[in-house]
């Protein structure tokens, strides 16, 4: 049995000039929670993970990589932010023989090291992604057959690096209308939409332009960087658009036919169970919350998401409405 059966990385970090990683044991638990963190959090309250860890150097992916292959990845989702994403992740996992992986945070170290070490090379980070992505798809309980990666809504922005890594994988892009998507983040903002939590180079700012922008046309300029990247992805080939009002129908039928899936009547039951709660709170049922969000958007927000991302919400719209 090798050193890292049943374990996975959980953070990267540096020690001197040495890029590390650190790992968390989960043994045959399976990621069935709506994020990554929520999986791994849990698992560190355990007392063997708080007495032991493995820190390795980071070549020690790729080796495991060779040693170990994980799962081949079935299918990409990458997404807008507050549009359902998660509903697609959760579905998926509701099968057994799934490994769904989302949002995990290492994975959004590798695709923003660059940033942090300009010294760190794309074939760097493309070599680093492939052995983190096998080091996080290893079958857990047995029988999984299936491997799903749902990335941070800015990943998308690393589209043509992670098509390099991996060829041929199919991808999703899923979005909504603009305006209720700032109006969630509004209310609760996410990382990305608060000026300084991410790079703003990301998104094409600078660094002392976007502290100094309101924190509404901030927000819009970062949907519509998303959405660009969705479009130029989309033109390169390989995707599918999904809207919002697609879903939940579509995972069992759209997306299930993109990425391939043949579902039985018992699992096809199991994931629309999962679309009558909230996903991010399965205590509460699904209630529908658009009209609710366009009403508190308010002018001012309407103004910065028709300037900034609109046109490019409505080219999506146009070829998804083509396709």
């Amino acid at each position: 049995m090798n050193e890292l059966s049943g374990w996975v990385p959980i953070r990267l970090y540096r020690e001197g000039v040495q890029t590390m990683v650190d790992w968390c044991c989960l043994g045959e638990k399976r990621f069935t929670e709506p994020f990554f963190d929520d999986t791994i959090n849990g698992c560190l309250r355990h007392p063997f993970n708080a007495l032991f860890r493995h820190q390795t150097p980071i070549r020690r992916l790729e080796e495991w990589g060779r040693e170990q292959p994980g799962i081949p990845p079935t299918g990409f989702i990458f997404h807008l932010s507050r549009c359902g994403s998660t509903l697609i992740a959760q579905m998926l996992a509701a099968l057994p023989g799934h490994v769904v992986i989302a949002e995990a945070h290492p994975v959004d170290q590798v695709l923003r090291a660059h940033l942090d070490d300009p010294g760190v090379t794309d074939d760097q980070r493309i070599t680093w992604l492939r052995g983190l992505v096998s080091a996080l798809g290893q079958p857990r309980a047995g029988g999984e057959t299936r491997y799903f990666v749902k990335f941070d809504s800015w990943s998308i922005l690393a589209l043509p690096l992670i098509r390099r890594a991996f060829p041929g994988v199919p991808w999703l892009f899923v979005y909504r209308d603009p305006v209720e998507v700032m109006a969630s983040h509004r209310q609760r903002p996410g990382v990305h939409l608060v000026p300084g939590l991410l790079p703003p180079q990301l998104f094409g700012l600078d660094r002392e332009s976007a502290l100094a922008m309101p924190a509404d046309e901030y927000g819009a300029r970062v949907l519509a960087a998303v959405c660009g990247a969705a479009l130029a992805g989309y033109g390169s080939g390989g995707g599918m658009l999904i809207n919002y009002t697609q879903l939940p129908q579509a995972v069992l039928g759209t997306i299930a036919g993109f990425f391939g899936l043949r579902c039985s009547p018992e699992e096809e039951e199991a994931m629309r169970n999962v679309s009558r709660v909230d996903v991010k709170n399965p205590a509460f049922p699904f209630a529908a919350d658009a009209e609710a969000k366009r009403n508190r958007a308010g002018d001012a927000l309407r103004r910065e998401v028709e300037q900034w991302v609109m046109p490019r919400y409505r080219a999506l719209e146009a070829l998804r409405a083509g396709h």
